[in-house]
């Protein structure tokens, strides 16, 4: 024997040793829970073709379960185990639960494995500055996020003299990134090229290594980490945020010495104004740097599969254009074509075109869940136990009200016509979760961003429309299909929308 080899086959030994142990305690501490309800599929032998649909047809599933077990609890078996599927009923027993005792937040973060992605991270000062402070303040804000919107266009887009195919996916993700990042960390940092390199890094980075992550076994994940490359990108983004961050911060800090300093009305004065009179310690430049990252991330990725979305449904049917286009001159008429805040209220068609496409292109087949925190018995005397993850079967559109009309059917102003009586001018609004709409959740925990997110969405799509015509490129019939990676639902990154400038 060359006894040269003898410390590599001892540290070979030993890495082997060390990855069966650390596997099998995962596989101990983390079995997953059996539930006694009936499992979708379960006439099929192999656990992993079970894995394996519901990662590529998890629409199927559903409606199968939904099928074979309409009014009752399923399961579903998906590659962390079982999951757990409520008939819509129960989101009434659910919906007044806190999110401390039934948190839509922690079952997102669990989704997309936010302990290794970093964005199991809840923050009260966070949450309330979303919630409280973003809504309060959102319509000072419609000029200037128009503004971003114009820039973003005029130095990101192409001319688009005649007809030139753009990949939304990617121009869409600066056009959001800015937006946002003007109500987060104000001007001029919105326009940093670093900062937004920086956050929509990172929100890509936590989507895309979560699910790269999620194709491994959860017993190797704790190894596995270290083996994507967007997973081990995660931490140095967020340093890099410190870095970029903290001198905006201490130049705050000096600016607010001064005696005629004025007040920044964003996110960052908001978060810190509330770790002040909360007295939290915890809350430094370090924290605040990471809630930003998370707050980009939140933002960035479901806004912008919205207007995607939104704009495949309009390409693909060209009669909606001239109407919503009509609606955004006659609404802005007496400001010169200038958006205010009441003339997002006031696109009634708009909103309505918007909440058609995300009924029938929600960003999830399951938009309300939960992660239990505490013991919960359903009236049915279903027991969930703390810490398990259920959700609403929420995407059968078999399910929406007979009132509504044809579900199998797009009709861009279904919401439009259904708020004509005068007793509903206020309902089927596209920020307004209820329970036959549970896009945006539903009860005490739903999103806290909705209203932030649908002011986003209607300014840049009243921005495109007023100033582009388009349609799909050629051999595109048709709206193109949805892809589905277990149950997020995702437009076709492959097909191409051209725009061309109105002159």
């Amino acid at each position: 024997m060359n006894w040269c080899y003898i410390p590599i086959l001892w540290a070979s030994t030993i890495t082997a040793v060390t990855i069966a142990v650390l596997a099998l305690a995962w596989k101990l501490l983390h079995r997953p829970k059996a539930f006694d309800v009936p499992t979708v599929g379960a006439e099929t032998a192999d656990i992993n073709v079970l894995r394996s649909r519901f990662m590529q047809e998890a629409d199927t599933l559903l409606n199968e379960g939904y099928r074979k077990f309409k009014n009752t609890i399923f399961q579903v078996i998906t590659p962390d185990g079982p999951r757990i599927f409520l008939p819509r009923k129960f989101a009434h027993e659910l919906k007044d639960y806190s999110r401390h005792e039934a948190s839509g937040m922690k079952a997102l973060s669990d989704r997309h494995i936010g302990h290794y992605t970093t964005i199991d991270h809840e923050s009260d000062i966070m949450l309330a500055a979303i919630k409280i402070d973003l809504s309060r303040h959102l319509g000072t804000f419609v000029g200037d996020v128009e503004h971003e919107v114009s820039y973003c266009f005029e130095t990101q887009f192409p001319a688009c003299d005649d007809w030139t195919p753009i990949d939304l996916h990617d121009k869409l993700l600066r056009v959001v990134a800015q937006a946002s990042a003007r109500i987060f960390v104000g001007y001029p940092m919105c326009r940093n090229e670093e900062w937004l390199d920086c956050s929509t890094n990172f929100a890509t980075d936590v989507m895309t290594g979560g699910e790269k992550l999620k194709l491994w076994h959860p017993y190797l994940r704790p190894i596995a980490q270290y083996l994507v490359p967007e997973m081990r990108r995660i931490r140095g983004d967020h340093q890099h945020a410190l870095e970029l961050l903290l001198p905006e911060l201490e130049k705050r800090a000096a600016e607010s010495k001064e005696p005629d300093a004025s007040v920044h009305n964003d996110m960052i004065q908001w978060m810190q104004e509330r770790a002040r009179k909360t007295g939290d310690k915890s809350f430094n430049n370090k924290e605040l740097a990471n809630l930003q990252m998370l707050t980009a991330t939140a933002a960035i990725h479901t806004t912008r599969l919205a207007i995607i979305h939104t704009l495949y449904d309009l390409a693909a049917r060209p009669e909606y254009i001239e109407p919503l286009r009509k609606e955004i001159l006659e609404v802005t008429k007496d400001s010169n074509g200038v958006l205010q805040k009441q003339h997002l209220t006031q696109m009634r068609m708009l909103d309505s075109f918007m909440k058609e496409t995300q009924r029938l292109s929600p960003p999830s087949l399951a938009t309300y869940q939960r992660k239990v925190m505490i013991p919960i018995n359903l009236s049915n005397g279903f027991h969930i136990p703390a810490g398990t993850i259920v959700q609403c079967n929420t995407n059968i559109l078999e399910e929406n009200p007979p009132e509504w009309g044809d579900p199998h059917t797009f009709d861009g102003f279904r919401f439009y016509r259904l708020r004509s009586k005068s007793e509903d001018a206020n309902k089927f609004q596209f920020a307004s979760p209820s329970y036959d709409s549970m896009q945006f959740g539903f009860g005490k925990d739903a999103c806290p961003g909705r209203f932030f997110a649908s002011n986003q969405i209607k300014i840049v799509l009243a921005y495109i429309l007023h100033h582009y015509d388009i349609k799909f490129e050629d051999g595109v019939v048709g709206r193109p299909r949805n892809l589905l990676f277990e149950v997020n639902v995702l437009a076709d990154p492959t097909k191409m929308v051209l725009f061309k400038k109105i002159r």
